[in-house]
């Protein structure tokens, strides 16, 4: 419904900044375009691996302050999970976590005199996801760090890391209940 909203008020607005007459806009379903929007968002459909342009929607602005030492651990595990989807032909997660690490990022180097950082609530939100994602398709789908067919002991490593991803995950969620205080 929030999608359908938005565009909604995105034709009306440029409808009226065009002075296009209102009638002209029954032509314009905002329901349809919403709809075609939802089901390429949707992480479960077919190709959905492919769209790397859709992001959740951060309505939560609030920031979580954390010692800066902390955001290595989830640092290191967006790292990894970026590997083990860039291995595995995930573009979306790859962008998307490139982003969170990104983001992170630019925490971290914020204000280097303090020793706390303000972290969004939507990134540790969204690291708890993606890294719980790459932990699943590890155990479910067979992701590999190295997917090529020969063994090069990567199997040995694969084993162990959906429970360090998970334990990462868990990490950010109660970086993440700090705000909920």
């Amino acid at each position: 419904m929030a999608v359908h909203n938005v565009l909604a008020h995105a034709i009306t607005t440029v409808a009226d900044r065009l002075d296009i007459p209102r009638s002209a806009l029954r032509y314009i379903e905002a329901s349809a375009i919403a709809d075609q929007i939802a089901k390429a968002g949707d992480p479960a459909a077919e190709g959905a691996q492919d769209v790397h342009g859709v992001r959740p929607v951060r309505i939560d602005e609030r920031t979580v302050p954390t010692p800066r030492w902390v955001c290595t651990r989830p640092l290191m595990a967006l790292a990894q999970t970026v590997k083990y989807a860039a291995n595995n032909g995930d573009s979306r997660t790859v962008q998307h976590v490139a982003d969170l690490i990104f983001e992170l990022g630019l925490v971290i180097g914020d204000d280097p005199d303090s020793d706390d950082v303000a972290i969004p609530v939507g990134v540790l939100d969204e690291t708890a996801h993606a890294l719980e994602h790459v932990a699943a398709q590890i155990e479910t789908s067979g992701w590999s760090l190295c997917p090529c067919g020969e063994d090069h002991g990567q199997a040995a490593v694969d084993a162990k890391v959906p429970e360090r991803l998970r334990s990462d995950a868990e990490l950010a969620r109660k970086m993440r209940a700090k705000a909920d205080g």
